[in-house]
C-alpha cells in the first residue's frame, strides 16, 4: 500500500495491522480493498487501505479517525460492521465485514434494471442503513450501487450499505475536503454538494433517490456528457420522471423519486427511511403508516431538527413561515450555482419541476401517489397537511380548464415544430411529460359529491393517455416508428370518450380532442 506517500503493494500471505491478505478485492479512488483474515478468531474481514494523497491530508486523517470510532459504534442490520479502524505504518485502514456476495452495481450490470418490487426492497432496506449512520451524526456522502453490498440468495437479499472510507463527519458543510477534492460519485450527488452549500443528511437522501431512478431504469439521472454537464444537470434540471423510460412504472413511484430529487433540501423525504417506506406504499398506491420525521443527530442534523434554546422573554409572533427563510436561502445557493456552473459549462438549462403533495381524490380514490401527505421535518414531529378542500362546479370547471389550456398549449408548440406522429425521441418525451403533469394536476383536483363519479372516469381516461405517450415513447427509443403511430392511434381512438365525459362535468377547454 504506502508508506509516506509510496505505494507498497500487498499480496497474498503478507500480513498487515494483525490481518492476513487472502486477495486484492479491489481499488477505487480513496484506496484498496483486501480479503483478509484475522487470526485467532480466523475471522475472515474486508480491509480498507486509504489512499496516499488522501491519508497525507491532516484533515482528512483527522476525520478519519473520529468517523471510524462513530462509526463501529453503529449497530443496524443495513450497516456494515465495523470491526476495527487505525493507523499502520503510516496508513489509515478500516476492517469491516467480509459480506460475500456481489452489490448491486454488479447486479446491474447482469440485469440492466431491477423489477419496480425489488428496487423499492432494496431501496427501504438501504434508507434503513442511512437513518442509522445519520442517528449517529454521520453522512455518507458516497450512496451509489457500488456501495450497496447484497447478501443471501436471488429474491432473498439482504443489503447492506458499506464504505466509511468517504462518509464524512460534516463539520465543514462541504463536499470539498480542504484540498479541493469533491466527496461523492456525480451520478448521485446532491446540488449543495457541487456548490458548496451546508451538507446534511438530506444530501443522502438525494442520492438514494438518484439510486431508486437508476434500479428502475437502469439509467443514471442524468446520462450527459462531460463532468461539467451532470454538474450543471444536478443544479438546474428537472428531476427525471422513471416512467418515461420504463413504462410500467408507476406515477406513484415517480412522485417519490422527483421529490427525493428535490433542488431544495426541504422539499425532499426528512429522512433516508421515510424515502424507502415512500417506494414500498407507492407499489399498492397506498401511504406509509409512520409519520415522516427526521432521526439525524450531530453534523447530520437539519437546521429545522435543531431546536432553538427557548425565549427568556416573549417574543412577538412571527407571521413568517418556516419555510420562507428556506426558500429564500435555497434560491440564493440557485443563483450562486447557476453562476459556477454557466461558468464551466458556458450553456443553459431547465428549471426545477414544482414538488406537490398528492392527495387522494374521492372520485378516484387509487391515485394516491407516494408522495402523499408531506410531513415536515421540524424536531421529528410530524405535521400533515390538510386535505385539499372540495371545489365547487364552478371552482372545478375553471381549474381545470386552466390545466388542459397550459397542456393544449405545449402540445402546440412541440407539434408545429416536430409533426404529428414525429418518432423523434425528445418530442415524445415531451408528449410524455406533459401528460404525466396533466394527470399529476388533475388528481390535486377535489370535485364536488356530485361530480365524483364522472371526473374519476376523466381522470382515468387521461391517465390512458398518459399510459399510450409512454408506449409511443418507448417505440420511439427503440426506432419503430409504426409503433410510435400505433400508441398515438390508440390515444386519438379515445377522443370521443374524454370529450363527452368533459362535456358531462361541464368543462370548456378539457372537452376538446387534444385535452
Amino acid at each position: 500500500m504506502a508508506e509516506g506517500t509510496r505505494w507498497v503493494e500487498l499480496s497474498e500471505g503478507d500480513e498487515f495491522a494483525g490481518y492476513r491478505i487472502e486477495q486484492a478485492l479491489g481499488r477505487g479512488g480513496m484506496g484498496v480493498l483486501y480479503l483478509a483474515v484475522e487470526p485467532g478468531l480466523e475471522r475472515r474481514v474486508a480491509l480498507k487501505l486509504i489512499a496516499p494523497e488522501a491519508a497525507a491530508d491532516e484533515v482528512f486523517s483527522r476525520r478519519f479517525a473520529e468517523e471510524s470510532r462513530i462509526a463501529a459504534s453503529i449497530e443496524h442490520p443495513n450497516v456494515v460492521p465495523i470491526y476495527a479502524a487505525g493507523e499502520e505504518r503510516g496508513v489509515p485502514f478500516i476492517a469491516m465485514r467480509y459480506v460475500s456476495g456481489s452489490d448491486l452495481g454488479k447486479r446491474l450490470v447482469r440485469e440492466g434494471r431491477l423489477e419496480p418490487a425489488t428496487a423499492a426492497a432494496l431501496i427501504a432496506q438501504v434508507g434503513n442503513g442511512l437513518d442509522a449512520i445519520h442517528a449517529a451524526g454521520l453522512v455518507h456522502r458516497d450512496v451509489k450501487p457500488a456501495n450497496v453490498l447484497l447478501g443471501g440468495g436471488s429474491g432473498d437479499e439482504h443489503a447492506y450499505i458499506t464504505d466509511f472510507g468517504v462518509a464524512r463527519n460534516v463539520s465543514t458543510e462541504s463536499g470539498l475536503t480542504q484540498t479541493g477534492r469533491f466527496v461523492g460519485t456525480l451520478d448521485y450527488v446532491a446540488p449543495e454538494q457541487i456548490s458548496g452549500g451546508e451538507v446534511d443528511a438530506r444530501a443522502d437522501v438525494y442520492a438514494l433517490g438518484c439510486l431508486l431512478f437508476k434500479l428502475l431504469t437502469g439509467e443514471v439521472p442524468f446520462p450527459k456528457d462531460g463532468e461539467a454537464a451532470r454538474l450543471y444537470a444536478h443544479l438546474n434540471d428537472p428531476p427525471p420522471a422513471p416512467s418515461l423510460y420504463v413504462p410500467e412504472v408507476s406515477m406513484a413511484l415517480d412522485d417519490v423519486v422527483i421529490r427525493a430529487m428535490s433542488k431544495s433540501p426541504g422539499d425532499r423525504y426528512p429522512s433516508a427511511g421515510d424515502l424507502g417506506r415512500a417506494a414500498v406504499a407507492a407499489l399498492s398506491g397506498e401511504h406509509p403508516t409512520l409519520p415522516e420525521r427526521t432521526v439525524a443527530t450531530g453534523a447530520a442534523a437539519t437546521k429545522e431538527s435543531v431546536q432553538p434554546e427557548p425565549p427568556t422573554e416573549p417574543l412577538p409572533p412571527d407571521k413568517s413561515t418556516s419555510r420562507r427563510p428556506l426558500l429564500l436561502a435555497a434560491g440564493l445557493a440557485a443563483v450562486v450555482a447557476i453562476v459556477i456552473a454557466a461558468i464551466a459549462i458556458g450553456g443553459g438549462g431547465g428549471g426545477a419541476d414544482p414538488q406537490t403533495s398528492t392527495a387522494v381524490n374521492p372520485a378516484n380514490p387509487s391515485s394516491g401517489g407516494g408522495v402523499g401527505d408531506a410531513n415536515g421535518a421540524g424536531g421529528g414531529n410530524a405535521k400533515t397537511e390538510p386535505a385539499p378542500e372540495t371545489l365547487t362546479k364552478s371552482e372545478l370547471i375553471a381549474k381545470a380548464d386552466g390545466i388542459c389550456e397550459e397542456s393544449q398549449r405545449r402540445y402546440r408548440e412541440v407539434r408545429d415544430l416536430e409533426g404529428e406522429y414525429s418518432a423523434d425521441i425528445p418530442y415524445a418525451e415531451a408528449l410524455a411529460r406533459f401528460a404525466r403533469q396533466r394527470v399529476r394536476d388533475l388528481r390535486e383536483l377535489n370535485p364536488p359529491r356530485s361530480l365524483a363519479g364522472p371526473y374519476g372516469k376523466y381522470v382515468e381516461a387521461q391517465e390512458r393517455v398518459y399510459a399510450t405517450d409512454k408506449q409511443a415513447l418507448a417505440a420511439a427509443r427503440e426506432g419503430d416508428a409504426a409503433g410510435v403511430e400505433a400508441a398515438r392511434d390508440e390515444r386519438d381512438a379515445e377522443d370521443g370518450l374524454r370529450e363527452g365525459l368533459a362535456r358531462e362535468i361541464g368543462f370548456n377547454v378539457c372537452s376538446t380532442s387534444k385535452g
